[in-house]
């Protein structure tokens, strides 16, 4: 294989071009957009189509804890669902695993970074709270938990699809239901997972998450988006992650909450005392969730049908894309206990042939408007 258009780790670069093996596909690299020490993303190109797509790529050698499988198999699990990028090939090649998927636009994380105030209108978070609802109702529906539900893994869709918000990176998701599907029981300890911001209380103490923690996290995820930072954002998470598990506490009651829900509407205190009233094994009111979020809207003559601040707002989009990673998806402990962890054990439908690469002689296309943090 030629040394063309890669990198001093072997990934492709802008111009390389690669075969999906036993077929006629042939996608080109456009332009990196994210680069990590063992994943890439790019924006690639189909060759006969010239539909743009995002693509991610894994190092197959040296990679501490591979994620690829998994972001692979809940696209497969999701499938012409909507709001979940469609997935459109996986294979892998000498070097690397890589996943072909419909190309989104820019984060919520991002978005809501570019507001003045770091906050949403009420209209627009109202809505997005109502869509990302419904994509974890989706998720759990089809046996998967997130474990790292925060606006970065949202995104909005691309031109047309601007007013769809997707859900994304599912790095971290594990299947919580067995073949029957009955909810499979909590370990005695678990690797606390996700974003320190935004996971779940229960995550803090090492314990197993269930389809509650994501809406736990989706909860966090909609005060943010209501008012802005959360109390707890200026703790650094890797040094006092117990310092973040205690103020989430503290919440629960008394002045503490008092002050947390101020101006935000008071359906999102009902909201948290339904989600602690809810247990593991427990399947969540998401219907009960989805009414005290329209009651809201009701409340504030808010009639979800109001425009997105994003919508008809390139400006905005544009300068998303310059705002700077925010809560990037990490582990939160040192490491995971593969062994305990039964994904990973699972097999991913990657072609088992090493895909043909060959390099492209022309230069490559103008960088994609709106690219993914996919």
């Amino acid at each position: 294989m030629s040394g063309k258009h890669r990198d001093s780790r072997g990934m492709p670069e802008a111009g390389f071009i690669i075969e999906h093996q036993n077929s006629d596909q042939k996608w080109k690299v456009l332009r990196n957009i994210y680069s990590g020490p063992f994943s890439d993303v790019y924006v690639v190109e189909d060759e006969i189509t010239r539909e743009k797509y995002a693509m991610k790529c894994e190092r197959q050698e040296g990679n501490s804890r591979p994620v690829l499988k998994l972001d692979v198999m809940v696209l497969m699990a999701t499938k012409g669902i909507e709001g979940f990028p469609r997935f459109v090939a996986a294979g892998r090649t000498d070097i690397y695993r890589y996943c072909i998927m419909q190309l989104v636009g820019p984060d919520l994380g991002r978005l809501r970074r570019t507001r003045p105030e770091r906050r949403f209108s009420l209209p627009t978070a109202l809505q997005i709270m109502q869509q990302t609802l419904r994509r974890l109702e989706d998720l759990h529906n089809c046996g998967w938990l997130c474990r790292d539900v925060k606006a970065p893994n949202f995104a909005i869709g691309n031109k047309d699809n601007e007013m769809t918000v997707y859900m994304l990176d599912f790095g971290f998701a594990r299947k919580f239901v067995d073949k029957e599907g009955k909810i499979i029981p909590p370990r005695s300890a678990a690797a606390l997972m996700g974003t320190f911001q935004y996971c779940a209380i229960s995550a803090h103490s090492h314990k197993d998450q269930c389809a509650r923690d994501d809406l736990e996290s989706w909860f966090y995820m909609a005060i943010e988006l209501l008012k802005g930072p959360l109390p707890w954002a200026h703790i650094d998470g890797h040094k006092h992650h117990k310092m973040i598990g205690e103020a989430k506490l503290a919440i629960r009651s008394g002045t503490a909450r008092t002050e947390f829900f101020e101006g935000v509407p008071k359906q999102f205190d009902e909201i948290l005392t339904l989600l602690d009233a809810t247990t593991f094994f427990d399947r969540p009111n998401y219907k009960k969730l989805g009414e005290l979020v329209d009651m809201a809207a009701k409340e504030h003559s808010v009639t979800l049908k109001e425009p997105l601040d994003w919508q008809n707002n390139s400006r905005m989009q544009e300068k998303a894309h310059f705002v700077g990673e925010l809560g990037e998806s990490h582990q939160a402990s040192a490491r995971l206990d593969a062994k305990d962890n039964p994904n990973e054990a699972m097999d991913i439908e990657f072609d088992e042939t090493p895909s043909k690469e060959v390099d492209a002689k022309s230069k490559s296309n103008s960088p994609v408007q709106s690219p993914s943090d996919t």
